[in-house]
C-alpha cells in the first residue's frame, strides 16, 4: 500500500461518511465522493468546510472507539478527481446505486488499484460484467464484504453516529485467487479497528449469500406489513409514529420458522454449488429478538445493544423500505436464480418475491438481480465455480 494520502471513498451516505471520516481521523488523506445528483442534499455544508463529525457508541468486543470532527481532504462530485492516483478505492454505497457508481468509476480506473465494495451484494460480479462490456482492461483486484464494518446512521448531513463496528467480516475476491493480494492491501486500514476475525468466503457467491439481511428482514418485513402498517397511525398498539422496528416488534416464533426455512434454503444452494458456508447457524438462533444478527455482528451484551433506543434500528416504516426494496430485488432474485440454474428447489424465496413483488406494487423478479445481470446468465454450474475462483470459464 502506497502512502496514507491515497484513498478514495465513494459514496455520500452514512456509510461513507462514516468510513470516510474514521479514515480521516487515523491520519489518512481521503477523498470523498457523492453522484452530483445527491451531493447537496446527503452532504450539506461538508461539500464546503470537508467537515465531518463522527459519534457513536461504537460497540464492539475490543472496545475500540474513535470520534471527533474529521477534516475531509477533498470532497468532489468529479470522479476523475476522487480516483486519480488513489491506490485503495472504498465503494460505500447500497446495493441499488451501485451500478450508477461503477459506470462513472470504469473510465478512471488505473492499473494496481484496490477495489473494496461494502457491502457487496453481488456488485463485484456487476462490476467485472460492466468492465468487460465497456473494454475496460484496468488490472485492478476487486474485492467485497458481506456487510458494512459499522452500524452508523446519519443523523444530518456530516454527522454520523456509528454504533456498532463490526466484529466479524467475511470476503473474498472476483475471483478468488487475487483474495491474498486484496487481504493484505486492505486488513490494517482503520475502518476495521474493532474487527476482531477477517473470515474469507467460499467465493463472492458466497459472500453474498452469507449476508444475513435477506434472510432476517425479508420474512421479518412482509410477514409483518399489516402491523407495520397500523402502526404508522400514530397512537396504535402504543407505538409512536415512526418507532416501528422489526426487532423490537416484529420478531415471534412464527417468523422465526420462516426465517429458518429461508436459511435452509440458502444453505441447499450453497451446498448444490459445492460451496462451504463459513459457519452455520443454528435453528435456534433464529428464535430470539435478535435472531442471527447478535452473533452476526458479536455484540457484547447483543439483546441491550440492539434495543433501538439504543442502536436505532426503527423500521421498516414503508414498503418503500430498503428491507422490502433491496433485499428482495437484490438478496432474494440472486438466490433464487442461482437456485433455478442448478435446479435447487426453494419454495420459500420464491414465495417471499412473489408476495414481496404484490406488497411494493413492482416485478422484483423482472427487475433484480438475474444472473443475466451479474454475468452468469447461461453458465452451468462448474461454469460457474471456475469463473468466480480463476477469472475465466
Amino acid at each position: 500500500m502506497k502512502e496514507k494520502s491515497d484513498i478514495a471513498v465513494l459514496g455520500g451516505g452514512n456509510a461513507g461518511q462514516t468510513h470516510a471520516a474514521d479514515l480521516a481521523l487515523a491520519g489518512y488523506k481521503v477523498r470523498l465522493y457523492e453522484l452530483p445528483e445527491f451531493a447537496p442534499k446527503s452532504l450539506g455544508k461538508a461539500m464546503e468546510t470537508g467537515e465531518i463529525e463522527l459519534g457513536g457508541t461504537q460497540s464492539n468486543p475490543k472496545g475500540f472507539k474513535r470520534t471527533g470532527i474529521a477534516k475531509i481532504d477533498m470532497v468532489t462530485t468529479d470522479m476523475s478527481e476522487a480516483l486519480k492516483g488513489a491506490s485503495i478505492v472504498i465503494v460505500a454505497v447500497p446495493a441499488f446505486a451501485q451500478e450508477a457508481f461503477f459506470e462513472k468509476m470504469i473510465p478512471y480506473l488505473e492499473d494496481g488499484q484496490i477495489i473494496s465494495i461494502h457491502t457487496d451484494n453481488f456488485g463485484s460480479l456487476i462490476l467485472r460484467k460492466m468492465m468487460r462490456e465497456k473494454k475496460c482492461d484496468a488490472k485492478v483486484i476487486i474485492g467485497g464484504w458481506h456487510s458494512q464494518p459499522y452500524g452508523t446512521r446519519l443523523t444530518e448531513p456530516g454527522k454520523v453516529l456509528c454504533d456498532i463496528r463490526e466484529a466479524n467480516q467475511i470476503y473474498d475476491t472476483l475471483p478468488s485467487k487475487d483474495s491474498d493480494t486484496f487481504i493484505k492491501a486492505v486488513r490494517n486500514l482503520p475502518i476495521f479497528d474493532g474487527v476482531s476475525d477477517f473470515i474469507r468466503a467460499d467465493t463472492v457467491i458466497g459472500v453474498g449469500i452469507e449476508n444475513a439481511n435477506p434472510v432476517v428482514h425479508v420474512p421479518g418485513s412482509i410477514l409483518n406489513v399489516g402491523a407495520m402498517e397500523v402502526s404508522e397511525t400514530e397512537g396504535l398498539f402504543n407505538i409512536p409514529k415512526g418507532q416501528w422496528s422489526l426487532y423490537t416488534h416484529g420478531m415471534s416464533p412464527s417468523v422465526s420458522r420462516a426465517q429458518a426455512a429461508f436459511y435452509h434454503e440458502e444453505l441447499k444452494i450453497m451446498n448444490a454449488l459445492g460451496l462451504k458456508v463459513t459457519h452455520e447457524y443454528p435453528d435456534k438462533q433464529f428464535f430470539s429478538k435478535v435472531s442471527i444478527m447478535a452473533p452476526e455482528v458479536f455484540i457484547p451484551f447483543g439483546i441491550a445493544s440492539l434495543n433501538p433506543l439504543n442502536w436505532r434500528v426503527n423500521g421498516p416504516t414503508s414498503v418503500s423500505h430498503r428491507y422490502f426494496t433491496e433485499d428482495i430485488p437484490i438478496g432474494c432474485v440472486v438466490r433464487y436464480s442461482l437456485a433455478k440454474a442448478i435446479n435447487v428447489e426453494v419454495p420459500i424465496i420464491k414465495g417471499m418475491i412473489d408476495l414481496g413483488s404484490i406488497i411494493c406494487e413492482r416485478d422484483f423478479l423482472k427487475e433484480g438481480r438475474t444472473l443475466e445481470k451479474i454475468g452468469l446468465g447461461g453458465l452451468r454450474r462448474e461454469q460457474i465455480i471456475k469463473y468466480v475462483r480463476e477469472g475465466n470459464i
